[in-house]
């Protein structure tokens, strides 16, 4: 998985568009908050905001060389997504799915 585009949202929240065209807004800013060493720097908005996708188009990273893997942004929660509710069932269906579980189970 590559990303093939970066773009600054607001705070430390980042737009990115993978290469098998998912989008997705991934907000990094616990992971800049316990950042050490080289991502000290990025808890600095203005320098957050001077992100860009890597020369091989791999992931994204800063002037400084920090990076983050492109697998773990994929896989973070998009806050642009919701979560799909379930139907409930009436109870008189649920009844009747019972009722023709039984008959075959006696079958």
């Amino acid at each position: 998985m590559r990303i093939i585009k970066v773009e600054y949202v607001s705070g430390y929240k980042l737009k990115l568009t993978f290469s098998d065209k998912t989008i997705k807004i991934v907000d990094l800013e616990e992971k800049v908050k316990h950042g050490k060493r080289i991502f000290l720097p990025l808890k600095d908005l203005d320098y957050f905001k001077q992100v860009a996708v890597d020369d091989c188009q791999l992931s994204i990273c800063w002037p400084n060389g920090a990076d983050i893997c492109p697998d773990t942004l994929y896989q973070m929660r998009s806050s642009t997504k919701t979560p799909i509710s379930r139907k409930k069932r009436s109870p008189q269906k649920r009844k009747n799915q019972t009722r023709h579980k039984k008959k075959r189970i006696k079958i």
